[in-house]
């Protein structure tokens, strides 16, 4: 049975360009966008879907969204030799304004009746922010992960930032992977998992990861395959994952029966 990464590496990208550059590049949206990314809602400060594709060299950029962890507190643990990257230091870190990461605003494709929901919530929400954050390996040994890497933090809905980032039908492509993982106690108002708020609005959009990580007390969206990996242990409450792949019908249909 090979290994999430196992099944990863068979596809993996160069080092985007304009991420390899020698000085520390700052935040293009469109250059960022067009590389790979991968999505976490309800992120926290969990590395194991940088590890994954470090370790595969699947993808460079990464998007932590949570609605309940600041800016403060990430640097924090970014910098601590216990919680941050082992072997990768900060070169370049940015604050990110709204209209940076969707210039002429956005479109919103969840209910109003989710949207009054939603301020029930509010007081639990960390002050809004966009924090961009590009790490350099410290040392030669490629085998530790790639030169660099670079991660978008965003503290806010998990939920609308999917809806604002990729399905403007702007020609920002989909995540190449999407985590899900569902907390109860999280102040989640809905799910990320199957039938959930966010797969109802990636259906709609028709704008769909080409893989899930999954957690056990998840599950996955309609039209996605086990790939058989072995699941592996992720986030706080080390809850074991699966790597799914998106399923095409005819002429690159998504089967999502």
């Amino acid at each position: 049975m090979p290994t999430i990464a196992e099944v990863l590496r068979r596809d993996p990208e160069p080092l985007p360009e304009w991420l390899a550059s020698q000085s520390p590049p700052h935040f293009d949206r469109k250059a960022f966008f067009a590389s790979r990314t991968v999505y976490y809602p309800g992120s926290g400060d969990d590395g194991q879907p940088v590890r994954l594709c470090a370790e595969s060299c699947a993808a460079h950029c990464f998007i932590y969204v949570d609605q309940a962890v600041s800016q403060v507190t990430l640097s924090e643990r970014l910098q601590d030799p216990k919680h941050g990257f082992r072997g990768y230091s900060i070169a370049y870190e940015e604050k990110i304004s709204e209209n940076a990461l969707r210039p002429g605003g956005w479109t919103q494709h969840v209910p109003e009746d989710t949207v009054r929901h939603v301020s029930r919530f509010r007081n639990s929400f960390v002050e809004p922010f966009g924090w961009f954050v590009v790490l350099d390996r410290q040392g030669n040994d490629e085998s530790h992960g790639p030169r660099r890497f670079a991660i978008l933090f965003i503290g806010g809905d998990g939920f609308a930032s999917y809806d604002a980032l990729y399905c403007q039908e702007d020609g920002i492509p989909p995540p190449f992977l999407t985590v899900i993982q569902d907390c109860t106690f999280c102040g989640n108002y809905d799910s990320f998992g199957r039938c959930g708020l966010l797969e109802r609005i990636a259906l709609r959009t028709s704008v769909l990861p080409r893989f899930l990580l999954v957690a056990n007390n998840s599950k996955p969206w309609r039209g996605y395959s086990d790939t058989q990996a072995a699941a592996e242990p992720g986030g706080s409450a080390a809850h074991p994952r699966r790597l799914f792949r998106r399923d095409l019908g005819e002429r690159g249909r998504v089967d999502t029966v």
